[in-house]
């Protein structure tokens, strides 16, 4: 440790770790690579994704979650003396460090203190720089380390340090102390021959250290490498400096450029209009300002500070577009040299995406360049020479990948982009250190503002409840919630409450939310874009997934459903969150409603009966395996399902005919609820367990009846002032069970029926005697048929001897559970 008790951490060279003087060994290359990541986020929490995404790039191998936990470990085990400052959560890992601790950090500090000291401190300005420039080390930055997020930090330190030694040149030729200036500047050249700030500083400090013929040769080499490479002849600032360096030495100036000089070129303001009425969004609309006010701060991309970059993500239809330009025209003041709107149609059924060569193209006119290279490469130079010392927003809507965004970004400067997709562009996080925005469906309060600014908060008032239906129905999705709002507004005497019962049927739903005419502005229609970008392996897992009966998806739930090794599932179903088919959810995934039904509609169209089935079959098998009690030998399962999957695997289980499922799942599912100590709507769980009796008498399996009844009784006792006779329909139930069990000389269902029967009238004010006369037979016939309940019933018994201490504890029913 150090002296204030934090590690000290080296990234400008190899990395190297140390608490105190000693050097901690951080083990492998890639457990490294974890260390780096994490150092480096700024005490910030790094999802596991995003690990994954700068470790391996956007196509992760199908072992990787495996080996970030192995990673961490080892990370854990090699800080064990430092106090493990590693930390996680089920939401990713932190790494908390001291800032002093780390050197980029104290290197960034530095710039920033030089930067602030040039004009009145120059003394002190030269010496922050001389400290932060002495910040890097020898050896490569992060040398030995793989993965993406190594090779982008590599490229921010190499242009951090050149901005700085730049900096540091122009600081001393100002103090005009040029001695020794050329010689740190000219081995900068070759790895950046394009750099016109870089030659001009280079060529003033050999021409004022007597070195004219020197300064004279850079002038041409750079005239040179510009005509061949690129196509394009040097500015009119270097033009200028060449003709001055000249002259100064008795040669006469000669004009720059002999073409007349050119009307003022205009600036260019290409922001589409916003949408009708932009709602909601607080939080993403913050962090889209914020991503540019961090980036103004920290002077852009390449100059030591904060990449100017940020994505909008998120599923279509999502209002990812509306978000971006609402954005833009809130920060168009602040860029005065123009702003820049690009649709690369990366999504577009009706046109092709657009190729990179054309996006440049259209770029470059947009800064009314006239002589535009052919090649693409030169195109994408002179793009960036153009706008790296201008202050511009760019709007790059619609980008199907990272790779067709990377050579439209500036390469530095004080530009600001802003970037759409419905893909993660993990890409753009990796090597560019781009901020992502995730558009979450739009919350119910922000739902109903869409409607009342939409149809009218007059209308939107007087059917509120129907309101509220129709934002749940539209699952939140801006373009359905507009849809809706159209077709609510047809005609005068249309009610929202109309609108809601079309949608009700989920049959046609999707049928509903699709203007009549306009085909393509739909639900079905956007989630078709982005299905059909998917590949064989992932539109049948996109498609299989339609038939899951809940909202829940678990990578084994999947492997079960898909017929694929657990590690194969959950890397499909990283590849379908990373276009915002499904999304992340705890330890699972989550698909919205509009997106299960679109891809269940897809899955009766082109998967077979006979597949659907059986996919079904598989999952409703691993979920009894999941849920059943844990046996020696096997791996303990904490898994208990909300209502919103229980109730339906149960339904789809009958619905298909697996009627041992169906009951099987029906009791397992209300014993999980009931072990977790969830609670709920008594109700629920007591048509639940009806639905699974009702497979159980339809298969004839007594024993089954016999336990469903058991749990159906306790159920229905907690139904409580319902309207009946508290416990009357749990009692009938249960005297039904005890005929039945009785009738066929079966002690294990007569025993559980009798222990029914005192729970229930021990809920009901019943004498005690009787209730405990009731136990003590169930007791017997139980451990007569030597099973596990009767633990149970002698739990109860020992309840019942000792009597309620407290108000709670007067109802055996909740006591037994």
């Amino acid at each position: 440790m150090t002296e204030n008790g934090r590690l000290r951490v080296e990234t400008l060279g190899p990395l190297r770790v140390y608490a105190g003087a000693r050097e901690i060994a951080l083990g492998p290359p890639k457990q490294r690579a974890v260390f780096a990541v994490l150092a480096l986020s700024d005490n910030s929490l790094v999802p596991r994704d995003d690990l994954i995404d700068r470790l391996w790039g956007a196509e992760p191998p199908a072992t990787a979650v495996g080996s970030v936990h192995t990673y961490v470990s080892g990370l854990r085990r090699a800080l064990a003396d430092s106090g493990d400052p590693l930390t996680s959560t089920g939401a990713g890992y932190l790494l908390p460090l001291d800032p002093e601790g780390l050197d980029a950090r104290v290197a960034e500090r530095l710039a920033a203190r030089a930067r602030a000291d040039r004009e009145r401190a120059p003394a002190a300005a030269l010496d922050a720089y001389d400290r932060a420039l002495a910040c890097w080390r020898s050896g490569s930055v992060l040398g030995g380390l793989p993965g993406p997020f190594a090779v982008e930090y590599r490229a921010w330190a190499s242009d951090l340090r050149l901005r700085l030694l730049m900096e540091r040149a122009e600081l001393l030729l100002g103090l005009d102390r040029p001695t020794g200036v050329a010689d740190g500047l000219r081995a900068q050249v070759a790895a950046h021959p394009y750099d016109e700030r870089l030659r001009a500083l280079l060529m003033t400090a050999l021409s004022r250290s007597g070195r004219t013929a020197d300064a004279l040769a850079q002038y041409r080499h750079l005239r040179t490498v510009l005509a061949e490479d690129l196509g394009i002849a040097p500015s009119a600032e270097l033009r200028d400096l060449n003709s001055s360096i000249l002259a100064e030495n008795g040669r006469p100036r000669t004009p720059a450029d002999p073409r007349p000089p050119a009307a003022a070129p205009v600036v260019p303001a290409q922001l589409p209009h916003g949408v009708g009425a932009f709602v909601g969004r607080a939080e993403p609309v913050g962090q889209v300002l914020e991503a540019a006010r961090t980036a103004a701060d920290g002077e852009g991309a390449g100059q030591g500070g904060v990449p100017g970059i940020v994505m909008i993500v998120g599923v279509g239809g999502i209002g990812k577009t509306a978000l971006a330009v609402h954005c833009a025209h809130r920060l168009a003041d602040a860029y005065p040299d123009g702003q820049l709107y690009l649709n690369l149609r990366g999504f577009d059924p009706k046109q092709p995406v657009r190729a990179s060569a054309d996006s440049l193209h259209h770029l470059l006119t947009s800064l009314n360049v006239t002589d535009i290279p052919a090649g693409h490469e030169q195109r994408a130079a002179l793009w960036r020479s153009i706008v790296r010392d201008k202050r511009m927003l760019i709007v790059l809507d619609n980008a199907d990948s990272a790779e067709r965004v990377e050579d439209l970004l500036p390469g530095a400067g004080p530009s600001f982009t802003i970037v759409t997709s419905r893909n993660r562009l993990s890409g753009l996080a990796v090597r560019h250190s781009a901020r992502r925005v995730t558009l979450p469906p739009f919350s119910v309060p922000e739902s109903l503002e869409l409607l009342s600014a939409s149809i009218g908060s007059g209308r939107v008032g007087a059917e509120l409840g129907a309101a509220r239906r129709l934002a749940g129905l539209c699952d939140g999705l801006p373009l359905a919630l507009r849809i809706a709002s159209e077709q609510a507004t047809a005609g005068p005497s249309a009610r929202i409450a109309d609108l809601v019962a079309d949608l009700e049927d989920v049959r046609h739903r999707l049928d509903a939310l699709q203007m009549p005419d306009d085909e393509l502005y739909s639900v079905r229609g956007v989630l078709s874009w982005s299905y059909a970008r998917l590949d064989t392996a992932g539109a049948h897992a996109f498609r299989t997934l339609g038939l899951l009966p809940g909202p829940t998806i678990r990578p084994e739930a999947t492997a079960a459903l898909l017929d694929l090794p657990v590690p194969a599932a959950a890397a499909a179903l990283r590849n379908l969150a990373a276009q915002h088919l499904v999304e992340t959810a705890g330890t699972g995934y989550r698909m919205h409603e509009l997106t299960r039904l679109y891809a269940e509609e897809l899955c009766l169209g082109a998967e077979t009966d006979a597949s659907r089935r059986r996919a079904l079959e598989r999952l409703l098998h691993w979920y009894v395996e999941a849920l059943t009690p844990d046996r020696p030998g096997q791996r303990p399962t904490r898994y208990v399902p909300e209502w919103d999957d229980a109730a339906p695997l149960v339904r789809t289980a009958q619905r298909i005919g697996r009627h041992t499922e169906a009951w099987q799942l029906a009791r397992l599912l209300h014993d999980r609820r009931v072990a977790a100590g969830q609670s709920g709507d008594a109700g629920d769980w007591v048509r639940l367990l009806r639905t699974g009796l009702r497979s159980a008498e339809l298969l004839g399996d007594k024993r089954a009846q016999a336990l469903l009844l058991h749990r159906l009784s306790a159920a229905c006792s907690r139904l409580g002032d319902d309207g009946a006779d508290r416990g009357g329909t749990a009692l009938r139930r249960l005297r039904e069970a005890l005929a039945l069990a009785r009738a066929d000389g079966d002690t294990h269902r007569e025993g559980l029926a009798l222990f029914g029967l005192a729970q229930v009238h021990g809920a009901t004010g019943a004498s005690p005697v009787q209730v405990r006369d009731l136990a003590v037979q169930a007791l017997a016939r139980l451990r007569e048929s030597g099973t596990a309940e009767a633990a149970e019933v002698s739990a109860f018994l020992g309840a019942l001897d000792a009597g309620p201490r407290h108000a709670s504890e007067r109802d055996p029913v909740r006591r037994a559970g």
